[in-house]
């Protein structure tokens, strides 16, 4: 996937991180520069503790769709790791879309699980969390209760039914058993670009973190509907349904003019160069159109 760099592997799983995990950290530090009252370096430092540990929750997220890929013995290419959820590259799209369905739902259903857990941990040390628990708000101090929050944020926003988030995914699945795959896919990505720019909008309105998270979603959407075009198209194609069976001739002692009419005539877009049948090499009609006529 463009926009993202490996930082390791688990499980034979090559395991890569998007540029806007980077952007989150960045804007992190430039808020604890610019010394705003609401933001002190304290803060700062906390808000970086949450990043890493939100980047370890993320990482079991999509963790969660490759355990249940290799279940049905699709095996997983590599993952992507956003800041509000992740990509698990398959290697190829499930027929079935009650497979596709659970692959999805796991990794919402793992953060809800992670949140509540850790909830509940929370009100150990937290005797009086009913408060907390009203505001419903990550940042009030108590990691444990952030970190909780963030969990259930994660899965409750990845079950919305749009790329490139779980449900959108699962949204596909369910339009999938009505119509055609690609249509459903389309559906799921238009709802995907419509959120991003939604976001986008409301960002610059209210939080400088939405628009960063609009794009994700934005980008994500479309990457995830180049993907499935590419695949839908190149499904069950075997190198010998596209392979050409004519092929041209040519000698080492024909002019380049000569090779282009034998290939322009017979429509090749590539000839053989051949000697008492020895095979020489390969001549291509670009490499000879890029000769200028005086060479040839």
């Amino acid at each position: 996937m463009r926009y993202s760099f490996k930082i390791g592997s688990a499980w034979g799983i090559p395991i890569e991180l998007h540029f806007t995990f980077i952007l989150l950290i960045l804007a992190v530090f430039v808020l604890s520069l610019l010394n705003l009252p609401f933001y002190s370096v304290g803060s700062s430092f906390y808000t970086f503790f949450i990043v890493v540990f939100l980047f370890v929750f993320v990482f079991f997220h999509e963790l969660a769709h490759s355990v249940v890929a290799r279940r049905y013995g699709i095996k997983v290419r590599k993952i992507v790791l956003y800041p509000i959820g992740g990509v698990s590259e398959i290697e190829e799209i499930p027929d079935n879309p009650a497979q596709e369905w659970r692959m999805a739902f796991a990794g919402p259903l793992t953060s809800l699980v992670l949140g509540f857990a850790l909830l509940g941990a929370s009100s150990i040390f937290t005797p009086n969390l009913l408060p907390l628990l009203l505001a419903f708000s990550a940042g009030t101090g108590n990691i444990i209760f952030d970190l909780a929050i963030l969990n259930i944020l994660l899965g409750l926003f990845n079950l919305i039914p749009a790329f490139p988030m779980d449900g959108g995914r699962v949204f596909r699945a369910v339009l999938a058993e009505r119509m055609k795959y690609s249509d459903a896919t389309r559906y799921a990505v238009t709802l995907g670009r419509i959120l991003g720019f939604v976001m986008v909008i409301v960002g610059f309105i209210y939080n400088f973190l939405l628009i960063l998270v609009g794009l994700f979603v934005y980008i994500g959407a479309s990457e995830e509907g180049e993907q499935t075009i590419i695949s839908t198209k190149l499904a069950g194609v075997r190198v010998k349904d596209v392979m050409h069976c004519e092929v041209g001739f040519v000698s080492p002692q024909q002019t380049l003019t000569e090779a282009l009419e034998v290939m322009f005539k017979n429509r090749y877009h590539d000839a053989l160069v051949e000697k008492d049948g020895v095979f020489l090499g390969m001549v291509t009609w670009a490499e000879l159109m890029k000769v200028s006529n005086g060479d040839r």
